[in-house]
Order: structure tokens, then sequence, then C-alpha cells
């Protein structure tokens, strides 16, 4: 484990080990990062406004990283914006794939050539994946049982057009928290039924693999022994979603529930 009591920083990404000597598990937020590298410009559209409809807004605010290193939890920050590599997609969609966002506003107005696209994923999407690699190896030598890890992300509060064009059937109302494992496959019916009922318990509707049922990240997690799981943040519990800033009383309310729960849940399940 990379042991060090300051984060390790990049232009990519930022990486919190554990304090101390508990190794208990890593916490992933690939989709709140709002930097656009200038190799991108010349693609994108330039409406900055637009770009910022699908991030995860401040998710990583929503925790107390010191809080989690002290549990011995790795927390792992990625800065780079989803409209130029999607990090909770695979390598052959992750470049560019936003053409518009899901209000339907253009982001992407050139595709990138082969050798282009190829270059960005080994400059951008591949050292996420590699340091989420360590991490894990590195948690599974210490571990007998599985490795708890778990995706953080938001969602907007109700499906846009997008997604209703990707699932007409589902619910117009969206819970608080949804909690997914790919139905079933990343992890025991124990952890996941664990989370749901521990924020239900606090007051918030969550949900099990519905309206998500888990992303890249999730399935590429299930390959190492792991408890898996990912978490999806309803935007009205902790922000604005239409002038896009955080209020600060749900914001103070939420962190402490939210790194609790995930720090009991880690506890529970560390062997």
């Amino acid at each position: 484990m990379f042991d060090s009591s300051q984060p390790q920083k990049s232009p990519l990404f930022d990486y919190y080990a554990p304090l101390g000597n508990k190794y208990r598990g890593l916490l992933s937020i690939p989709h709140s990062g709002e930097t656009i590298p200038e190799v991108f410009r010349p693609y994108l559209s330039g409406d900055e406004l637009a770009y910022r409809e699908d991030v995860d807004f401040k998710v990583n605010e929503l925790v107390d990283i010191e809080a989690l290193q002290k549990a011995g939890v790795a927390v792992l920050v990625a800065h780079v914006h989803r409209v130029c590599v999607d990090l909770n997609r695979a390598e052959e969609n992750c470049v560019l794939f936003w053409k518009e966002n899901t209000q339907g506003k253009k982001l992407v107005v050139k595709d990138p050539t082969k050798e282009e696209a190829e270059r960005f994923i080994e400059s951008f999407h591949r050292p996420y994946y590699e340091i989420l690699k360590a991490t894990l190896l590195d948690l599974e030598k210490r571990k007998k049982g599985p490795v708890s890890m778990v995706d953080l992300h938001s969602m907007p509060s109700c499906p846009t057009a997008y997604h209703m064009k990707q699932n007409p059937n589902q619910k117009m109302h969206r819970p608080d928290f949804c909690i997914s494992d790919r139905k079933g496959l990343t992890c025991s019916k124990e952890f996941i039924e664990f989370f749901q009922r521990e924020l239900t318990t606090l007051g918030h509707e969550s949900s099990l693999n519905d309206p998500y049922v888990g992303g890249f990240v999730t399935e590429y997690v299930h390959r190492f022994r792991t408890n898996n799981i990912q978490i999806e943040v309803n935007r009205k519990i902790y922000m604005d979603e239409r002038e896009k800033k955080l209020l600060p009383e749900k914001v103070l309310h939420l962190r402490p529930i939210l790194t609790n729960t995930l720090i009991k849940g880690f506890e529970k399940f560390d062997s």
C-alpha cells in the first residue's frame, strides 16, 4: 500500500493512503473531476455549462477523507472531466464518448483518430486503473477474506430524456441512494444489504440496482477478490441541480452520515 500521511497528487487524480496499520478497503470517486486538459479543447464545443451537466458534482466533498484514511480506507479521486475520458467505461469507448450531455447539448465537435484515442487512453485512462489494480492487489495480500470496495457517484434527481431512452420503463421518482452490484454479481448479499439497511435506518430512501446496476469500475473490480458496490447519491439531497452549487447545510448533514456508514461497513466486513 502507498503509505503516506500526505496524498499522492497528480494532474490525473489524488490518492489518499490509509493511515496507521489498518488497511480495510478502497473508495473510488471517478466522475467528480472538472479539469479539461488543453489537449482535449480542439475536440470539444466550448460550452462550459454543458460540460458541467453530468459531473458527479463535488462528490469527494460528501465524505470526510481523513476520517476514512484513519479507518484504514484508501481513497482515489479523479480530476479529469468525464467528457474527455470516462473512467467508468472500458478503454474502447472511454475517449470523448459523450457526444451530447444528458440534456441533449452538443459536447464533441470532432472525433479523434485511432492513434489520438490510443494516446488519450494511455495518458488518462490507464493510470487510474493501474493505481486501482495496485491498491486492490496489495489489499488482497493483506486480507484473508474479500476486500471491501465502493465506487461513489451521484445521479440526477429525475431521469433525463437520455436516461428514458436507455430505459423507457424506469421510474420518474429516484431514491436518495441507489446501491448496485451488477444485480448480485459483485458482492455478497449481506454486504450490499448492510449499506441499504444502514442508510434506510438513518432516514434515507435507498434502492438496490434501480435505476443503476453498476458501471465498468464495478465490473473491473469484480476480477479481484472483493465485495464491491457502486453507490449513487441523489443530487437533490446535497446540491442545487440547476445552479450547480452545493447546499452547505445539506452537505454538513450528509457528510457524517455517508462517512460513518462507509466506515461502519468497511469495519464490519474487514477480515
